[in-house]
C-alpha cells in the first residue's frame, strides 16, 4: 500500500474593520504582500494584515491521483 501524499497551505484569518465579516486568505497574499481586499459584505477595502486574527498551516492529505481526502490544522503560525 502506498503512502498518502500531503500538501500544505499557510492561511491568514482577518476581519473586516468596517462590518466585522471574517475572511480566510493565503498568507502570501494577505500578510507577505499586504494586499488590500474588498469586503464581499460591505464593499469597503481593507488590509488583511492590519486586521489579522489568526494564521495557521493547513495540511491536505491526498490520494494517489492528487485528490484531497482529508484536511486538518497542523500548526499555529501567529
Amino acid at each position: 500500500m502506498s503512502q498518502r501524499k500531503k500538501a500544505y497551505l499557510d492561511v491568514s484569518v482577518s476581519v473586516c474593520p468596517h462590518c466585522g465579516a471574517f475572511y480566510a486568505d493565503a498568507s502570501w497574499y494577505a500578510v507577505v504582500l499586504e494586499s488590500d481586499v474588498e469586503c464581499g459584505v460591505c464593499g469597503n477595502a481593507f488590509n488583511p494584515k492590519k486586521s489579522l486574527k489568526d494564521r495557521i498551516l493547513i495540511e491536505f492529505e491526498l490520494d494517489e491521483s492528487g485528490k484531497v481526502v482529508a484536511v486538518k490544522k497542523t500548526k499555529d503560525l501567529k
